[in-house]
């Protein structure tokens, strides 16, 4: 059996062009992954899948002295670059998919990921989401049957979601994203897909040693110190997707889209892209099945209006719909992208349906507090469930948590007012505080006002989940896109939250090293008012207080007082204890 690492890498990058060749402290990146690469032992030879395009000559130019080969083929279809580039291989012959755009490889993590693969016969083995730091394994095989059967676009400029979509085709081993120590939480700061990711993994190789290789411990204590993650509390915390998520951690933030796609996949992830582009953590979606929600009546009743979908409210509501498939699909797209995506199923099919898809988390919609066999589904699944309250009383949450059967390690609540957009009298933020006294639950805001003001008052105010709609444009159709953030305004809103986080601190009151020159200069220390005289004992009348505060403070002024100058002392001299005796 052969194994063979296939780095894929182009100069186009959309968000970083030349990125593959771009020095990451004086190194290029390509050739720091290719020598990260080369540290795994089982691997057997490295080829470099780039395109026949002439903007990736500099590529091959610069692996040509090399002991790896390189591969050239279609720009868009990855995937069949990877299968032309595997071409002399055996079907049972194993491929290990690196990107040249992750510097970092966990050796001691991957290989034990590889010898799963292995022993466990599997077609196909990944990190649940992906891990930057770990790479995916596939059978040459099975990319061939992949390749040979999709006809998808994202299949093929993604390569291996094929496989993550049709478990019942292949043999898919997935890995929690936890596995063997990693952090999902940090792993968004493991890649290079920006300029300003490039100059952090900059800073960050100028400050840790990597002579022997990564330790991923310090990188990923150096990281936590970053962006200020704890290193332990004892407060309420709860993992989503395997991001931490508490009081003591950074504000999680959901983009809202619901369905704000208008029915159409291509505009989800249009609204999944600015997510990934704005900082969010995850993108939420609402999926329904309409025949077991509505009567025929309700089915049947006119809806004539300027947001309208069909002539009728249940025609309406199917347009809206996206089928199984399609949220597979922008689940995978979601996680190819880096960022979470989850569901606020509306009734109990719409469980079974985000259960096969993998829906890692749910929330509930307030007006389903009293939906008794919904939440009875979603007990079940053992997954953390987010609550709102948008048109809850005290007492449909009572009802709602009693029916869910689920423990403060898997319950979130957001305070929410169904009011669209809403009026600022309506929000009630300190409606956060009682929900968390009386449940004990972590505790978040789910935001229906217009702006980002409101969310971030409440992120201050010790919100752990901040949800807001999200839209392209807020022309568009639709009852929720007038009181949606377009692109700007969601970037905004994460850059408030963030912002604020870091003004906040950590509530110790002590003097910051950054104000010490400015104490230096503007304080005042005991000064001599008038002329003294060698052998002159030192009275109080002698004294006054001036700038620069380095001297003695007033308070221990009698630390001088009584003695005798030791030499003769001008006025407006700082004074010292060593000029007197």
């Amino acid at each position: 059996m052969k194994v063979r690492a296939i780095i894929q890498a182009r100069m186009l990058s959309k968000r970083l062009r030349g990125k593959s060749l771009m020095a990451v402290n004086g190194i290029p990146l390509l050739y720091r992954v290719i020598d990260a690469v080369k540290q795994n032992d089982f691997i057997d030879e490295i080829t470099i899948a780039t395109t026949d395009l002439i903007a990736d000559d500099p590529i091959d130019a610069a692996v040509k002295d090399s002991d790896v080969s390189v591969f050239r083929g279609d720009a868009l279809d990855v995937l069949n670059r990877f299968v032309e580039a595997s071409k002399d291989m055996d079907e049972h012959d194993i491929i290990v998919r690196f990107t040249a755009d992750n510097p970092l490889n966990d050796k001691e993590i991957t290989k034990n990921a590889f010898d799963l693969h292995i022993e466990q016969k599997a077609d196909y083995t990944h990190i649940h989401g992906l891990s930057h730091i770990v790479p995916e394994f596939f059978s040459v095989g099975a990319l061939r049957e992949a390749h040979a059967l999709t006809d998808s676009n994202f299949d093929k400029e993604h390569v291996t979601p094929f496989f993550r979509k049709n478990p019942k085709l292949f043999k898919v081993l997935e890995l929690p994203n936890d596995f063997e120590g990693l952090r999902p939480d940090l792993d968004a700061y493991l890649t290079i897909d920006t300029g300003e990711q490039l100059e952090a993994f900059e800073r960050m190789f100028t400050t840790l040693d990597f002579t022997d290789g990564p330790d991923f411990e310090a990188i990923y204590n150096y990281l936590g110190d970053q962006i200020h993650l704890p290193k332990d509390s004892d407060k309420l915390k709860i993992k989503l997707d395997g991001i931490t998520v508490g009081e003591d951690y950074p504000t999680y933030i959901i983009a809202e889209i619901g369905q704000n796609h208008n029915g159409e996949v291509r505009l989800a992830k249009r609204l999944i892209d600015m997510a990934v582009d704005c900082r969010a953590n995850a993108v939420k979606f609402q999926k329904r099945d309409i025949p077991s929600e509505l009567t025929k009546e309700a089915f049947d009743k006119p809806y004539d209006n300027p947001n309208s979908f069909g002539k009728t409210y249940g025609e309406h509501r199917m347009f809206l719909e996206l089928d199984e498939s399609q949220h597979l699909e922008l689940k995978e797209y979601a996680e190819a992208k880096g960022i979470t995506y989850f569901c606020t199923p509306c009734d109990v099919p719409s469980v079974e349906l985000l259960e096969r898809i993998g829906c890692p988390f749910y929330k509930v919609a307030s007006r389903d507090l009293t939906n008794i066999p919904l939440l009875e589904a979603l007990g079940k699944t053992g997954k953390p469930v987010i609550i709102s309250t948008g048109m809850a009383s005290m007492e449909d949450i009572d009802a709602g948590m009693q029916a869910l059967q689920l423990g403060k390690d898997k319950l979130m609540i957001l305070q929410c007012t169904s009011e669209y957009p809403c009026a600022l009298e309506n929000v009630n933020l300190k409606v956060m505080d009682t929900l968390k006294e009386k449940y004990g639950l972590i505790t978040g805001f789910s935001d229906h006002t217009s702006g980002v003001v409101v969310s971030t008052a409440a992120a201050v105010m010790g919100a752990a989940i901040i949800e807001k709609h999200v839209t392209l444009d807020r022309t568009m159709k639709g009852t929720d896109q007038p009181g949606s953030l377009e692109k700007a305004g969601l970037a905004k809103l994460v850059d408030y939250i963030r912002a604020t986080e870091l003004a906040i601190g950590d509530g110790l009151k002590v003097v910051n090293p950054v104000t010490e020159a400015a104490k230096i200069k503007l304080a005042r220390s005991v000064t001599s008012k008038v002329k003294i005289n060698k052998g002159e004992v030192l009275t109080e009348n002698m004294l006054c207080l001036k700038s620069p505060g380095n001297g003695i403070k007033w308070v221990h002024r009698d630390t001088v007082l009584g003695k005798k100058a030791l030499f003769d002392i001008a006025p407006d001299v700082t004074l010292k204890e060593e000029d007197f005796e």
